[in-house]
């Protein structure tokens, strides 16, 4: 009776769940827009964005944190994604349930007014590990036709691939890959539906494991533990493969609760497309899609002291340093809340800059004031954008609270300052990492513009720490927002621990020596500049002041590492190479 096992009414109705996510994240899509993808000619980067699932399980998703104010703007946003053109699934009975529930059952009537139903294409190499169990063998052809007549199964028919009976998780994982290899790429259409089973989408996760292991491809889950952990019943992931000169070169998967914050990088040209030839070693850009920024790190605080004499101390009493990325070196116990203790009455909540670091900024400004750009002796910027952090706000109001000089007989006004939530630290268990509420910073800081900010006391912060795929994206819907701002020099004055994030996930194919340069971890008020480049719809904020008008800027210094300052900006010694002189890399997207 279970031979061929269908869903049950619980995995049925997991599906519809599932099938009304998908809905929404269709229904907000602007259908035939510029936004779409497009096959790219042969010998370019070429895009797909299956949509894994999974008939059994169903995944818990953590509570939502209090949405940013440009998280906000957001969220009004048209989504990029639409429904798949093809879904491609295992030839099992619940699978083929679960693929009619989620791609055709959950169609409605406006659905079929813009686009028609996905094609449906049964495949025999993504059906689960054949042991000989009698719900892991299919029904007959003819039965299935006669019961899921919109699917085409002519691939089953064929016995492409012939599946022995009794095999082991190496063989299910060899189909896989070879589904992967030769049958992925060249499925007809952009968007893609691969329905399958926990097993087959774990061993299809150990090959791209084997591969990012082996340097092949680059692989981007929002999952921890993403090659061990199991789909949920009915869960939905979304995956951007990216295909190049005919090699998979990178996947990115996300949830489709977190899809649209990664719909940037995940769709459209994403964050490294470069026009001409690859083999050139040339990008060209259109200017008006261009933004310089320039990303400052932050002088030196009091808990990087703190932490540093803690980390002294460790190594004096021979303590052992934490090697994962989410847990505390011995060393930064000092920056925790002690139990029953606010993090607020904390000496080192919100920390401020130390003296050295006040003069950390100090020296900063003064190189700005002496460096030639835009045809003047000097630096000036068109907007600095701060983090809301006290420290933050302090570095900044040492380096731009002042006019940068004097040019053509007039006097160059300081600055416009913004403070935003998306550049903040890393938030989270770390008291130090809190910020005090709107109305203190502002009293403190009345020169700067708070009026991004959407919440008077701090509403991100807590005892869990912010994961690093959230730190990543939140960096992504930054340089969104400078993107679409009409200033084109812009400052960010942020925290190393961010910055880290942000240029992470850009590089892949940049020179090694360049990409040391933009990966490497900066040191206290290091200035380190980009050119932002967007390939969207060119749109430009209307509230703010246009830019200054610039002639190409004359060869100058990038940080103040060329000035003879090597203070670190945490405990941790940088062992990448020193930054070029105007080291500028164009992140674009």
């Amino acid at each position: 009776s279970l031979r061929d096992a269908p869903l049950s009414k619980d995995g049925t109705e997991q599906c519809r769940t599932s099938g009304k996510k998908l809905g929404a994240l269709f229904h907000r899509s602007n259908t035939g827009s510029s936004t779409n993808h497009h096959r790219q000619q042969e010998g370019e980067e070429e895009y797909l964005a299956p949509l894994n699932n999974n008939e059994e399980a169903s995944s818990s998703n953590s509570p939502a944190r209090p949405s940013t104010p440009s998280s906000m703007r957001r969220s009004k946003e048209a989504s990029p994604f639409r429904p798949p053109d093809v879904v491609l699934v295992s030839p099992l009975r619940r699978a083929l349930m679960t693929a009619t529930e989620l791609f055709l059952n959950s169609r409605s009537e406006e659905d079929d007014d813009i686009s028609p139903p996905p094609r449906f294409l049964a495949i025999e190499a993504l059906r689960e590990k054949r042991t000989g169990m009698a719900c892991d063998e299919r029904s007959s052809v003819a039965e299935l036709r006669k019961d899921f007549p919109h699917v085409d199964f002519s691939d089953v028919e064929r016995g492409i691939p012939h599946v022995d009976m009794g095999e082991q998780n190496p063989d299910v994982r060899a189909r896989g890959e070879k589904f992967l290899d030769e049958r992925l790429s060249a499925i007809p259409g952009q968007y893609l539906a691969i329905v399958s089973h926990k097993g087959w989408l774990r061993e299809h996760r150990k090959v791209l494991k084997s591969r990012v292991e082996a340097g092949l491809i680059r692989a981007d889950f929002d999952v921890n533990e993403w090659d061990t952990k199991l789909y949920g019943n009915a869960e939905v992931r979304v995956a951007a493969f990216r295909w190049q000169d005919g090699e998979l070169i990178s996947v990115f998967s996300r949830s489709v609760d977190n899809a649209m914050l990664a719909s940037a990088t995940m769709m459209g040209d994403g964050f490294e497309f470069a026009l001409g030839p690859p083999s050139s070693g040339f990008s060209i850009f259109l200017a008006d899609r261009t933004t310089k920024v320039h990303f400052i790190s932050l002088a030196e605080g009091r808990h990087n002291v703190a932490v540093k004499q803690a980390a002294d101390s460790s190594r004096t009493l021979g303590a052992s340093a934490s090697q994962n990325d989410d847990e505390a070196y011995p060393s930064e116990t000092v920056l925790l809340k002690q139990e029953g203790e606010s993090a607020k009455d904390h000496p080192l909540y919100d920390a401020r800059l130390t003296r050295k670091g006040v003069g950390q900024a100090q020296r900063l400004r003064d190189m700005l004031s002496k460096r030639p750009s835009g045809g003047r002796p000097f630096t000036a910027f068109d907007l600095v954008v701060v983090s809301p952090l006290t420290r933050a706000l302090e570095t900044a109001r040492e380096i731009f609270s002042k006019t940068p000089g004097t040019y053509g007989g007039e006097v160059v006004p300081p600055p416009r300052m913004e403070v935003s939530e998306d550049c903040r630290e890393r938030y989270g268990r770390y008291v130090c990492d809190g910020r005090r509420s709107v109305s203190e910073l502002l009293e403190e800081f009345p020169m700067f513009d708070f009026t991004r900010m959407q919440y008077d006391q701090d509403m991100l912060h807590s005892d869990e720490r912010e994961t690093g795929i959230q730190v990543q994206e939140r960096a992504i819907r930054l340089l969104e927002s400078l993107s679409r701002r009409p200033e084109r020099c812009i400052a960010v004055v942020t925290h190393t621990e961010f910055l880290r994030h942000l240029f992470g996930q850009f590089g892949d194919t940049l020179h090694e020596e360049d990409r040391s340069c933009l990966q490497r971890t900066a040191k206290n008020c290091e200035l380190r500049s980009v050119v932002l480049c967007s390939h969207g719809a060119v749109e430009r904020d209307e509230d703010t002041r246009a830019s200054t008008i610039r002639v190409p800027s004359l060869q100058s210094l990038s940080s103040l590492t060329a000035l003879g300052d090597e203070t670190p900006a945490d405990i941790a010694e940088s062992t990448a190479p020193p930054s070029k002189e105007e080291a500028e890399v164009p992140i674009s997207f």
